[in-house]
């Protein structure tokens, strides 16, 4: 499986599925992780944080894919400056 193999949108899918956190719609790695494995089956944690960066890499998630608990959150979504990308 690769990068490729995970279509943007099941990824975001993902993000969107997965509980938010401090009431501004951060998710956490291990949750966003956890709802991959459910809409595609078994992911390599090396593989999900290599695609979270190609996302973040092309402004469609906000967060970090350092392997840190991530502070995932779709940047479309961004409202009022209140995710750490700012993006609206």
């Amino acid at each position: 499986m690769q990068c490729k193999d995970i279509p943007d949108g099941v990824f975001l899918d993902a993000v969107r599925r997965s509980p938010a956190v401090g009431g501004v719609g951060w998710r956490m790695s291990w949750d966003v992780h956890a709802a991959l494995e459910f809409l595609v089956g078994p992911v390599p944690v090396n593989l999900f944080y290599a695609k979270a960066r190609k996302l973040i890499a092309r402004g469609l998630l906000g967060g970090c894919a350092c392997g840190c608990r991530g502070d995932f959150h779709i940047t479309a979504d961004c409202t009022g400056g209140q995710c750490c990308c700012g993006i609206n």
